[in-house]
């Protein structure tokens, strides 16, 4: 995986125009040097500026970037990986007579596009992200995978309301002086200036996978295709989406477990291709024990294979015991590396800087570790990222299943009859189904932040959801509780009600009379997860546990649940394929339930975790206190506010108080970004306290 900066300028007077020059511009490139240390190259051309950290895989010693064409007309940057590439060369050939002189995927991607133009963009298999510019600068292409497991930022230099971005649409038209664009955010040369819209979206939990909480920067979309060209007052762009959902069906057959079988095998056969050594994450669940399992059957045994295991010295937060057994069981080289409070104060904020997120976990600093830990053996490791979004592993898909049910026993088969007037007539209660999520998940209450669960489990979350944003979420009560807790109750309300358009089309994108079905609750599941896998999986989950957490310390993370392979066979499941009642990922249990022991399939899903910090410390060290007037989100006397609403609510009400925790720590998030991207203060490293825990 690699890291790459760039800028096209629509003509010299928009390059003489640009503020930060060139010495901004390498100074904002090397802010990702972490993403690549094999080598930095640049290539500097009058209308277009790139550079390039590289962490080779495959051709270690030809394939250098920038890399241009065989024609010299178009240059590339790229991160991430093309399984395929290999297989694609021959047509490449037959089209074109180029003759290829590297083993690098870089030079299958810019001879491919040479050759079919963005229809090329169909045949990867992958993670990536990638720019293709001309050399004369009168243009560009940028895409990005299907999932987004690989970052892309754009940064608009010029007049363009980026808040245009926030609903879904089959592509986007809009002009611009210059282009810049980035594997990071950090990599953007130009100032940063929080957008209070976007800002207080993210700081929700109201995710979008186009607008950013910057004014200005935009992300190209998983999926997503940029093409730009030099026009007579400047560059006119074109920003397509991906429009096909994660899945378009709740009902009909359910795939074999045969079929899902080879899906895997393709899936982790594939990401194996490379020149340096690979392992693996092992938790205690079953998509990493698939995985692993899927690895030592590729590799014809499991000797030699390195497992990479974390493990926390809090009560309820360790799995390595589990590990452990599963690693003996494959007969992997497990490695296990045990963290404490001290260990996650430390690369808390190292992780938020990393992942650019403004959010409430602490989870990413553990992942953090993981990956630190992990670079001390291997360049790179097969992942589990996904599986919980693809397959609906997550308390939220459990929830939205429970909901669609429990209007189905009260008659509710289409959404025209009124879920408010049904719930009238027979209120929540009335039947054993109403209170079977919150007894089944009873655990749930007693520590929220432990278990993952945003939700009480009542039902309520989509009654209130579906009065304000007339949508089936969720999520909705912890997005509300923060919303209030930065606004007041009727202020969050109404800016709620004003963000409805945007989370209703993100539910219903590519999904056919999608917006008729939104408040149906037979289509409850398959809508949230379609938000879930547009919004949250590539803007938090791959931001904060996933790709940035491993390339924060140059790691290259290969993700099997996130190949075109396990998508396509997804997309057509049913609801019972991913959810039957309050049990979850079937299709995945039922297929390795065939090749493993029982023991090892059923483990349930345990939430990847770590506890909350001790927040004194940080909100001192990051003047958190005056985040909200500096990134002008509220007024100043909202955060003690907050701080005392925590202190005051009771024990007994363990959502709120969890959702009022999670607030807390998001602001801390926040003033993190406010020093290291906003004032650009570099984080300072102590590699002789990461050097002695990893050595313990």
């Amino acid at each position: 995986m690699c890291g790459f900066s760039g800028v096209l300028f629509a003509g010299e007077q928009a390059r003489a125009g640009f503020q930060p020059g060139l010495a901004g511009f390498r100074r904002a490139a090397q802010r990702v040097a972490h993403r690549g240390d094999t080598e930095h190259r640049e290539r500097l051309l009058d209308l277009v500026w790139l550079s390039h950290f590289r962490l080779a895989f495959q051709d270690v010693v030809a394939g250098r970037q920038p890399m241009p064409s065989a024609d010299g007309r178009h240059v590339i940057v790229f991160n991430g990986e093309v399984y395929n590439h290999l297989s694609l060369r021959p047509a490449i050939e037959r089209a074109t007579g180029v003759r290829f002189v590297t083993r690098s995927d870089t030079e299958t991607l810019i001879e491919g596009w040479c050759a079919f133009g963005e229809a090329f963009f169909e045949r990867l298999e992958g993670e990536y992200a990638f720019v293709i510019a001309a050399v004369d600068g009168s243009g560009l292409v940028a895409h990005r995978d299907r999932f987004g497991v690989k970052p892309l930022f754009l940064g608009l230099g010029g007049d363009v309301a980026t808040r245009r971005f926030s609903c879904f649409a089959p592509s986007y038209d809009f002009g611009c002086a210059r282009l810049e664009f980035a594997s990071e955010i950090k990599g953007i040369a130009a100032r940063k200036a929080w957008c209070r819209t976007g800002l207080l979206r993210q700081f929700t939990g109201l995710f979008e996978p186009i607008c950013t909480p910057f004014n200005d920067i935009i992300q190209v979309p998983p999926g997503g295709v940029l093409s730009a060209r030099r026009g007579a007052s400047g560059l006119v762009c074109r920003l397509n989406t991906f429009p096909e959902p994660i899945r378009t069906r709740t009902n009909g057959p359910m795939a074999t477990e045969e079929a899902f079988e080879a899906a895997m095998q393709a899936a982790v056969s594939e990401r194996l291709l490379s020149d340096v050594e690979l392992g693996v994450y092992l938790s205690g669940g079953i998509d990493s024990k698939a995985i692993a399992f899927e690895l030592a059957r590729a590799k014809g045994g499991a000797a030699g294979l390195k497992s990479f295991t974390i493990g926390f010295t809090q009560a309820g937060y360790d799995e390595t015991d589990a590990a452990l057994d599963y690693a003996r069981f494959v007969g992997l080289d497990p490695h296990v590396i045990r963290i404490d409070g001290p260990a996650l104060d430390y690369a808390y904020p190292l992780a938020v800087h990393a992942s650019e997120l403004v959010q409430p976990f602490t989870n990413g600093a553990a992942k953090w570790w993981l990956s630190r830990f992990a670079r001390e053996h291997v360049k790179g490791v097969l992942t589990g990222d996904g599986a919980d979004e693809v397959l609906c592993g997550y308390p939220s898909y459990r929830y939205a299943n429970w909901w669609k049910h429990l209007l189905w026993k009260r008659g509710l088969r289409l959404p025209e009859r009124g879920i408010a007037a049904l719930l009238e007539a027979m209120p929540l209660g009335a039947f054993a189904v109403d209170s079977l999520y919150a007894r089944r998940f009873a655990a749930h209450g007693k520590d929220p932040w432990l278990s993952g669960s945003s939700a009480e489990g009542t039902g309520d979350d989509f009654v209130q959801s579906l009065r304000v944003l007339g949508v089936q979420h969720p999520l909705f009560g912890q997005i509300s509780s923060i919303a209030g807790a930065l606004l007041g109750a009727d202020a969050a309300e109404a800016w709620l009600r004003t963000q409805a358009e945007s989370v209703q089309s993100w539910f219903a994108a590519g999904i056919d009379d999608g917006d008729a079905r939104l408040t149906n609750p037979l289509w409850a599941l398959v809508l949230w997860q379609n938000y879930f896998v547009r919004c949250h999986l590539p803007v938090l989950i791959l931001n904060w546990v996933g790709d940035r957490m491993e390339m924060a310390n140059t790691l290259e993370g290969r993700t099997p649940f996130l190949s075109n392979h396990v998508r396509r066979l997804m997309q057509t499941q049913p609801d019972r394929a991913v959810v039957l009642g309050l049990r979850d990922k079937i299709l995945l249990r039922r297929t390795y339930r065939r090749l493993l022991p029982a023991h090892f399939v059923a483990t349930p899903k345990k939430q990847f975790n770590a506890p909350l910090l001790r927040s004194e410390r940080l909100i001192a060290a990051f003047d958190t206190d005056r985040v909200f007037e500096h990134a002008g989100l509220a007024e100043p006397q909202r955060f003690p506010a907050l701080q005392a609403a925590l202190a005051a609510t009771p024990a007994d009400d363990s959502y709120h108080r969890a959702h009022l925790g999670s607030a807390v720590q998001t602001a801390i998030a926040l003033s993190v970004l406010q020093r290291t991207l906003v004032e650009e203060v570099e984080l300072p490293r102590d590699t002789g306290f990461e050097t002695r825990y990893l050595q313990r």
